[in-house]
């Protein structure tokens, strides 16, 4: 029995992004892959519209991350969030993009610290 196209191409841009993140640093790529992995997970019941919306936001974010590994400044990662892509989020989101942020800006535990 075959899956329906839309699973396929859902699976296909999940590939697509995890082979993406393989080339970031391995912080990022762990924080990106778990964060990937949860959100496509989350949206396995949604609806037909909410499923639109999700593939096409997955596929920008996809194809700025291969612009930027594939750019020359490595050092580049990641977008500015306009202000009101801000306010258009509801609560939810708002924690999510903020639970996103102090992981991002989490210490790494494994380098060693000043005393």
């Amino acid at each position: 029995m075959s899956l329906p196209r839309h699973t396929l191409a859902i699976q296909a841009l999940y590939r697509r992004v995890l082979k993406l993140h393989r080339k970031l640093p391995l912080e990022i790529k762990a924080l990106g892959d778990q964060y990937a992995k949860d959100e496509f997970r989350r949206h396995k019941k949604a609806s037909q519209e909410q499923a639109v919306r999700f593939m096409q936001e997955w596929k920008i974010y996809a194809d700025t991350i291969e612009q930027q590994v594939n750019s020359q400044q490595l050092n580049v990662l990641g977008k500015d969030l306009k202000d009101e892509h801000i306010e258009s989020l509801t609560e939810e989101q708002l924690g999510q993009l903020y639970s996103l942020q102090e992981a991002a800006l989490k210490p790494d535990s494994s380098e060693p610290r000043d005393i």
